[in-house]
Order: C-alpha cells, then structure tokens, then sequence
C-alpha cells in the first residue's frame, strides 16, 4: 500500500461515518464502487474496491463525536518521526503510532490549525497512483487552512512537502520531489480541513445523482483554468466529497 515510489503521496482514503450501509449504497451508485468486508481485531473493515483494485476504506467511525468525514493517508518512512514533528510543529497527534496486522504502521494528527490528516509507513511497497486517475478514482486533496503560509512550512516539515510553483501564480500547491498532491487555500467560513476529490465524467450529471441518491451539492461548479472542473458535495452520511471533471 506504500513505499518509496509513493513517499509523500496520498496512498489511501477513508470514510468514517455511523451509517456504513447508506455510504456503501451512495457511493456504489455515485462512483461505481464495490465493497469488500473484512475483519480487523475487533472492527469490520470494508476495503473500497473500483474494479479489482482497492482504493481506499469505509468503516464505522470509532468516536462518535467526531462528524462523518474522509480522511486521507500520506505514505512516510517512518511514521514515529512524522508524529513527532508533527507534535513540535504546533499540531496534535489524535492517534499514536499504531500497528495495522499485515499492512503497516500508522498515526493521525491534526496540525496546528485542527486540520486532520494520516500517516502510513506501509509493511510492503504497492503500486504508485497512476500519473492520471480514471473514473472513479481518488485524485487531489485541498488543505483549507487559517494560515496558508504557516501550513506550507508544517507539512514542509513533517512530510517533506515543497511548493510546486508550475501550477499557476496563484496557487499554493505542495508535494513530495515526485510531483504534486494538494492545493492549500485560506479556509472562508469554514473550520480548517482537508477535501479529497473523486474523477467523475460529467461533473453536472455527477451533481444531480448525488441530490437523487439523498445527498447534497454545496458548491455546483468552479472552473480551474488549465485543469478541469470542481463541485463540493456532501454524502447523505455527513461527509464531504470533492468531485472533479478532468480537461479533456
């Protein structure tokens, strides 16, 4: 599910939410998922599946406390060192490192503005993200933060992120050496978080299957120049999703 191909990329996406049926139902109507069950210590796991191929996971959040969200993995190293620096870097680890029989080691933290996010140190290497993902597939993530400035030297730190500046003038878009996995915006009107965004094709049809199914649209359409198409959505279990239509 990792290593060194992927360090610093985002291997893995997971959706907690209380109504893991519901989620399963949307989201295999919406994305053409399947979904494999599995047991893991005392908690049902299910693997989200495009094809054959596992993409991400779906499991029943274990705070129920915390709001139905996705959250994303970034492959590192050695994930003891990530929660470190993420600690003395002015965030909070949720999640010690802990290990996952069979797949690798992880923590979650926030950073110092309450943004959540994962770190994997996977057992084996797996394949690398494809450099164009297809439909249905996970493929960028957006930090809104409080302190765009303040987030690019956090994860510069604890992740070895730097600024790809070939993305335009106006953005703010960091990543490993490899190539670039996110975009960091001030947050307006919202708390800090991270969004993770699904390729779909027609991004209006994708839009209204979503209000079909019981979910809801938060942002219809914003054009990215040179990219593709963007909306917001939020499933019917609570969590928010990014949607994409790439340029052709």
């Amino acid at each position: 599910m990792t290593q060194s191909k992927n360090l610093g990329r985002v291997v893995w996406r997971e959706l907690m939410t209380d109504d893991t049926d519901r989620a399963r139902g949307f989201f295999g109507e919406l994305c053409g998922w399947k979904f494999e069950e599995m047991q893991m210590g005392d908690t049902k796991y299910t693997i989200v599946k495009l094809g054959d191929r596992g993409i991400g996971g779906l499991m029943k959040k274990p705070m129920p406390d915390v709001p139905t969200h996705f959250l994303s993995y970034v492959s590192v190293a050695n994930v003891d060192d990530v929660s470190k620096l993420a600690a003395a870097e002015g965030g909070k680890v949720i999640v010690p490192p802990t290990k996952i029989p069979d797949v690798g080691r992880f923590c979650i933290f926030v950073d110092f503005a309450g943004a959540a996010i994962a770190a994997l140190q996977g057992d084996s290497e797996g394949p690398p993200p494809p450099e164009r993902p297809g439909l249905g597939e996970f493929c960028w993530e957006t930090l809104s933060t409080s302190d765009t400035n303040k987030a690019k030297a956090f994860y510069s730190k604890v992740f070895g992120w730097k600024a790809h500046d070939n993305m335009g003038p106006d953005m703010l878009v960091l990543g490993p050496e490899s190539g670039p996995v996110a975009d960091v915006q001030k947050a307006e009107n919202m708390p800090p978080n991270w969004l993770t965004y699904v390729v779909v094709e027609k991004l209006e049809a994708a839009n209204q299957r979503v209000e079909k199914l019981g979910g809801k649209v938060l942002m219809p359409l914003i054009e990215v120049p040179k990219v593709g198409r963007i909306s917001a959505v939020q499933e019917p279990t609570g969590a928010v999703l990014g949607l994409f239509q790439p340029m052709m």
